[in-house]
């Protein structure tokens, strides 16, 4: 995330609707004149570790459409996500140094509990779009995203009695759900990567089942994203 507010900055017409999320993301990248290096836009000390609200995939189709996508903008200056590194963020929480582990604890039995009240869902993953920092795909519908973001904030809220620890990004009107598969790492004008993106927006789509939401802790390895999952919370109870 950058110092300029979510991406795109106005929410699609629909969040329902798949064909409306796509454009509204494709409109927004479209737009973008330069793109940022995004390990110097996205400020990670050494050695810090956070918590994240996740969904991982592993699913061997949307790997392979994400490594196809990929080799298919036939670009330099891009970071790959591993194939063990797709995800969708759902919320951060705090750095691991301001979150006691008796908080830790709260939150996960919370969410456990409130989480077994929200049903399994399937997205649909695709077009390819982007960011200002980074490769990604759009994802919809993103009305069972926003539950699950409403019901984890909840838990943030009942659990932290310090308000400045629930004030965390990804509130509702800045949560913009994504699965991102590359990260630029060179500040550079758009256009290019604009139209080689173009070119892998496809009309192939990719439908996964989320039925499950994890707590990370979060790392930075290089220029890559890693994590170690501290609980695994199936939806539906």
């Amino acid at each position: 995330m950058t110092s300029h507010g979510p991406f795109p900055r106005h929410l699609p017409d629909s969040t329902a609707d798949p064909e409306a999320i796509a454009r509204n993301d494709w409109e927004a990248f479209a737009e973008i004149e330069y793109l940022r290096d995004h390990w110097s836009v996205k400020q990670w000390s050494p050695g810090r570790t956070g918590y994240y609200w996740y969904l991982t995939f592993d699913d061997p189709d949307l790997v392979g459409f994400a490594a196809e996508r990929r080799r298919g903008l036939g670009l330099t200056g891009l970071d790959a996500v591993p194939p063990d590194g797709l995800h969708i963020t759902i919320r951060g929480v705090g750095d691991t140094t301001a979150v006691p582990d008796e908080h830790v604890d709260a939150l996960v039995s919370s969410a456990r509990e409130r989480l077994s009240d929200v049903k399994p869902f399937d997205l649909t993953i695709g077009p390819l779009a982007g960011s200002r920092s980074a490769i990604r795909f759009s994802v919809a519908p993103w009305d069972p995203l926003l539950d699950v973001h409403r019901v984890l904030s909840a838990c943030s809220g009942e659990v932290s009695p310090d308000p400045a620890a629930r004030d965390v990004p990804g509130s509702p009107s800045r949560f913009r759900p994504h699965l991102g598969i590359a990260y630029n790492n060179t500040d550079r004008a758009a256009a290019a990567v604009i139209a080689a993106v173009a070119a892998q927006r496809t009309p192939e789509r990719i439908s996964v089942r989320v039925d499950t939401v994890e707590l990370v802790v979060l790392r930075r390895e290089g220029r890559c994203y890693r994590w170690d999952t501290r609980a695994a919370i199936a939806l539906g109870g």
